[in-house]
């Protein structure tokens, strides 16, 4: 395994005056840099995201083998990222708002809304000091369920996503998204890029083949694989990434 680049190789082309202007705003998910053990990992796995986001990618979707905290944090990090990189429009979309993670982000009792542009529709989000829009996938369900056959759906997702300049997936367990197959087959063609996380003592090729099977079949190619090199998902502030590509 090559070493990892050294840090001012990875950070060149950052305004670091924006940066610390805007590091009262971007603190608390800058916290996740503390929980990965090598932060030019981080830098490392970011620069790969940015990349493809310059080449013309901006629907990043996030799987793994069953670990949901995982998925969470690494989106946080690459999050981070690009907001220290620029003020870009970020939305994330996750199944588990309030069970994970993003929990400690999203506070607010009372969550914001906007028209959307087509139907009538409108999306409920929860903003993280204006830097990050975070909507549950129950917002996509139930615009599903109101135009169900339709290609209206597709154009209200699309909507949605063209408010943002980045958009994050935080794709559900593959069990919870068997039970919804068709609502899930939509969402996936707004897909640009699948990376899936594994681990190396607790996912099994067995496991990781499944994913790809199942995503192959929806006709998404797995574009990358982040390896968690940590011994523990018990002690997640000792977590480490590598990216694989």
């Amino acid at each position: 395994m090559s070493a990892a680049p050294k840090l001012e190789e990875l950070t060149q082309g950052f305004d670091f005056k924006k940066k610390e202007a805007r590091k009262e705003l971007t603190d608390k998910i800058a916290n996740y840099f503390s929980r990965i053990s090598n932060n030019d990992e981080l830098f490392k796995i970011g620069k790969k995201f940015m990349a493809e986001f310059k080449s013309g990618v901006k629907s990043f979707a996030i799987t793994s083998t069953g670990y949901k905290n995982s998925q969470q944090r690494t989106i946080l990090a690459v999050v981070c990222y690009f907001d220290y990189a620029d003020q870009y429009r970020i939305a994330v979309i996750s199944d588990q708002l309030k069970n994970g993670v993003f929990n400690e982000l999203v506070k607010d009792p009372t969550p914001k809304n906007y028209q959307l542009n087509h139907f009538g529709d409108h999306i409920n989000y929860h903003s993280f000091q204006h830097h990050v829009d975070f909507i549950d996938y129950a917002e996509l369900q139930r615009i599903y369920d109101e135009h169900m056959y339709s290609k209206t759906f597709d154009f209200e997702v699309k909507s949605i996503l063209d408010k943002y300049d980045i958009v994050f997936w935080d794709v559900p367990d593959l069990e919870k998204m068997k039970m919804n197959l068709q609502f899930n087959y939509r969402l996936s063609h707004f897909y640009d890029s699948l990376t899936m996380i594994v681990s190396p003592t607790a996912s099994s090729g067995k496991k990781v083949e499944k994913v790809k099977k199942f995503f192959n079949n929806f006709n998404i190619n797995l574009t990358g694989i982040l390896l968690e090199t940590s011994s523990a998902i018990e002690q997640p502030k000792r977590k480490k990434f590598l990216g694989v590509f």
